[in-house]
């Protein structure tokens, strides 16, 4: 288990160990926290078949899970029968599928050490799936779990929020994440990049390792560069353009530059600067002065929000940040 967890885990599975854990989680945090780790952790320690059936003080945190019984072999073989993952990577959990999973859940445990239900990415389930799901989560049958795990958990109906115990993954301490960066062999040898890798994966400690791990740093850079000439060499407008829609992580990049950029407009120390490593780059922008920089940076956030999954008529991206580009020339 990754050390930020550690805590978490304790918590956790103490509270299992005393039978005092809700019989529907929810698990929440920023993505990249390993929240499906610990998700299936919790999983395995509900399943262990030395947490059922027994008194509490008869059981030590410890050994939740054993790892050695029966249903934890299984668990980890991936073949536990009452074990139900749902997870998907399509844009939305239909209702046949929360269907299918709650009739499952009904039926007898095989193990008859109870039922356990993880639903990664749970904001994903459209209305009538989250529906569907409410009585299950509000009388779970026998002694069935389920586990709900989200990055976006104010997408999830306010009904499903209700019926579940939140339990929320804080963002771990740079220093502890740094340290964990340096120990799996991808933090670079400067410090800067290292903590402006973290900053532009807001402290996400699996995010920032790929980000560096990928080399995707100096993409940062070339592009965040590219913005501050764009006033004086608007013949980049199609680099510019095309780099911030090829990811969605690349208008954090430029939301963090022009937020540094504010600040050293503002007269504010560097020591608060998100993107460490970049100061020349955040001066440049800088020059546009804060009233403007206030202006395009709420122009920047809405437009963001725009883009945010919604019922109606999908928002011409492409169109809309030309026109936003055009602001900051």
């Amino acid at each position: 288990m990754y050390p930020w967890l550690t805590q978490t885990v304790a918590q956790l599975t103490h509270l299992i160990a005393e039978q005092q854990l809700g019989h529907a989680l929810l698990l929440k945090g920023i993505d990249g926290l390993g929240k499906r780790e610990l998700g299936y952790h919790i999983a395995n320690a509900l399943l262990c078949q030395h947490t059922k059936g027994r008194a509490s003080d008869k059981v030590t945190d410890k050994s939740v899970p054993c790892g050695h019984c029966h249903s934890c072999q299984l668990v980890t073989a991936g073949s536990h029968p009452d074990l139900h993952l749902i997870r998907t990577d399509q844009r939305s959990i239909s209702v046949d599928t929360i269907r299918q999973l709650t009739q499952v859940l009904s039926d007898s445990a095989q193990l008859g050490h109870g039922k356990v239900a993880v639903i990664e990415q749970a904001e994903k389930m459209t209305e009538a799936a989250a529906n569907a799901l409410l009585k299950t989560l509000e009388e779970p049958a026998g002694q069935s779990s389920i586990l709900l795990i989200s990055s976006q958990p104010e997408r999830l109906l306010p009904t499903i929020h209700s019926r579940c115990q939140p339990w929320l993954i804080p963002v771990p301490d740079p220093n502890l994440v740094l340290n964990w960066l340096t120990e799996q062999g991808v933090a670079t040898a400067s410090a800067a990049t290292n903590i402006t890798a973290l900053n532009v994966n807001q402290g996400s400690p699996l995010n920032t390792r790929d980000y560096l791990s990928e080399g995707i740093d100096k993409r940062r850079r070339e592009l965040l560069q590219q913005c501050a000439q764009l006033r004086r060499e608007p013949q980049l407008l199609n680099a510019v353009h095309s780099g911030l829609l090829a990811h969605s992580v690349h208008i954090v990049w430029l939301q963090l530059l022009l937020q540094d950029a504010l600040q050293l407009s503002l007269g504010l120390s560097t020591a608060h600067l998100r993107l460490v490593d970049s100061e020349a780059v955040c001066r440049d922008m800088s020059q546009l002065g804060a009233a403007k920089l206030t202006r395009i940076l709420d122009e920047l956030m809405q437009w963001r929000r725009c883009l945010q999954p919604t019922v109606g008529r999908p928002v011409n991206a492409g169109l809309q940040l030309t026109q936003w580009l055009t602001n900051i020339t």
